[in-house]
C-alpha cells in the first residue's frame, strides 16, 4: 500500500531517510516478531491494538458519564478501587510468590540436559531453541498449576464470609473430579509429568494438593447431587475412552488425561453460569479470581495450540489432541465471559433494574 507523502516531509535527504526507516519499522512490527520464543503475528498485534483502543475509549466514556451524570459518585469510585487493592493484597502476594519461585527455578539453567543420551539430548536442545525464555513449553503448565492453587486457596479462605464465589459447589466438585483424574493419570504414567526447570515433583505435588482443597469447596454439591455426579462421571468416561492421546504406553493414563479436560470444561461452564446468576456485589476479591482464571487458562490454551502444532503422532483414538484443544478454548471462552460479566457489573448503578421478558 502506498503511504501518504506530505511535501513538507521530503524537503531534504534526511527526512526521506527518516520516512523510509519509519515505514520499515512499522511494517516489521505488523509482520510479527518473536518474544521469548513465542511468535506473535501481525493479526494478533492488530487485534491487540484494536482491543486496547476499545477498552480505553470505553473506560473514558464510562468515566465521563459517571462525572457528568452523577457528580457525587466520583469519590466512591476511587474508594472502590482502593478497597479492591486492599482486599486482593493476599492473593497478589501469593501470585508474586509463585512468579518469584518460577524465576528462581528457571535461573538455575539446564539441570537435566547432561543426563540425556544422544538422541534425547538433540531433541531437548531443539526444544530449548524453540522456548529460549521458558526453556520448555511445560513451564506454562507449571505456572498454571501455581496460579490455580492461589485461586483455590483464596476461595477456600474466603468461603466463610458473606456472598458466594463462582468456584463453590458444583464448579468445585467437577474441578475436584478432574484434579483426581489428573493425579491418577500422573500415578499411572510419568509421560504426563512436566519437564524443565519448573517440572518434576513440584507441579505433581501441587496437583495432588488441589484435590482435598477442591473437595472442601465442593463437598455440598457432591453430597447433594451424588446421583448426577455419578452420571456425569460415566458419560465423561465413555467419551474419554473414544477420544485419547497416545503420550503414554498405558491406555488408562491416556483415558484419564482426556477425562481431566472434560471435567475442567464442564466446571468452566458452570463457573460462567454461577457468575451470571449469583449476586457478587461488594466481593472485591472476585475481580482477582476472574482475572487469574483467564490468565491461567490462557497459558494452557496457548500450550496445547502451539506446542503440538502440526504434529499427528500424538493422536490416539477419535478426536485425539483436538478434544484437548477444544476443551482448552471452551474453558478460556467461559472464563472470559465470566470476567466480562463481572467487569460489566462493576460499572453498573446500584439501583435495581426491572426487566420484563
Amino acid at each position: 500500500q502506498a503511504w501518504p507523502k506530505p511535501a513538507f516531509l521530503f524537503g531534504n535527504a534526511f527526512t526521506q531517510l527518516y520516512y523510509v526507516l519509519l515505514k520499515q519499522a512499522v511494517m516489521d512490527i505488523f509482520n510479527g516478531f518473536v518474544l521469548g520464543g513465542i511468535h506473535i503475528d501481525g493479526k494478533t498485534i492488530e487485534a491487540t491494538l484494536c482491543l486496547a483502543v476499545v477498552m480505553v475509549m470505553l473506560r473514558l466514556e464510562l468515566f465521563r458519564r459517571a462525572v457528568n451524570g452523577r457528580p457525587g459518585e466520583l469519590q466512591p469510585s476511587a474508594d472502590k478501587y482502593k478497597k479492591l487493592l486492599r482486599e486482593c493484597a493476599p492473593e497478589a502476594i501469593g501470585s508474586l510468590t509463585c512468579l518469584v519461585l518460577v524465576i528462581i527455578l528457571r535461573s538455575r539453567g539446564d539441570t537435566i540436559g547432561d543426563s540425556l543420551d544422544g538422541h534425547s539430548r538433540e531433541a531437548w536442545e531443539a526444544i530449548k531453541m524453540q522456548w529460549p525464555l521458558l526453556m520448555t513449553a511445560d513451564t506454562l503448565l507449571a505456572i498454571q498449576v501455581m496460579l490455580r492453587l492461589v485461586v483455590v486457596l483464596s476461595a477456600l479462605l474466603r468461603s466463610g464470609g458473606a456472598g458466594q464465589s463462582p468456584l463453590l459447589d458444583e464448579c468445585a466438585a467437577l474441578w475436584c473430579a478432574g484434579a483426581l483424574a489428573k493425579c491418577l493419570s500422573l500415578n499411572r504414567s510419568q509421560a504426563y509429568w512436566l519437564e524443565g526447570p519448573v517440572g518434576g515433583m513440584l507441579p505433581t505435588m501441587l496437583e495432588a494438593l488441589l484435590v482435598p482443597l477442591l473437595f472442601l469447596l465442593g463437598q455440598r454439591a457432591l453430597f447433594r447431587s451424588a446421583g448426577t455426579m455419578v452420571l456425569v462421571v460415566v458419560l465423561i468416561g465413555m467419551f474419554a475412552q473414544r477420544n485419547t492421546l497416545q503420550f503414554a504406553e498405558e491406555s488408562e493414563a491416556n483415558i484419564l488425561f482426556t477425562a481431566v479436560h472434560c471435567f475442567e470444561f464442564l466446571s468452566a461452564i458452570i463457573y460462567a453460569g454461577r457468575t451470571m446468576l449469583l449476586d457478587n456485589d461488594g466481593q472485591f476479591h472476585l475481580a482477582f479470581t476472574h482475572f487469574v482464571m483467564v490468565v491461567q487458562q490462557s497459558l494452557a490454551a496457548y500450550f496445547w495450540l502451539q506446542a503440538f502444532e502440526g504434529e499427528t503422532d500424538v493422536n490416539g483414538l477419535g478426536l485425539g489432541i483436538k478434544a484437548i484443544q477444544f476443551s482448552c478454548l471452551g474453558q478460556l471462552c467461559a472464563y472470559l465471559a465470566a470476567a466480562t460479566l463481572h467487569a460489566a457489573s462493576w460499572f453498573t448503578d446500584d439501583t435495581p433494574v426491572h426487566v420484563n421478558i
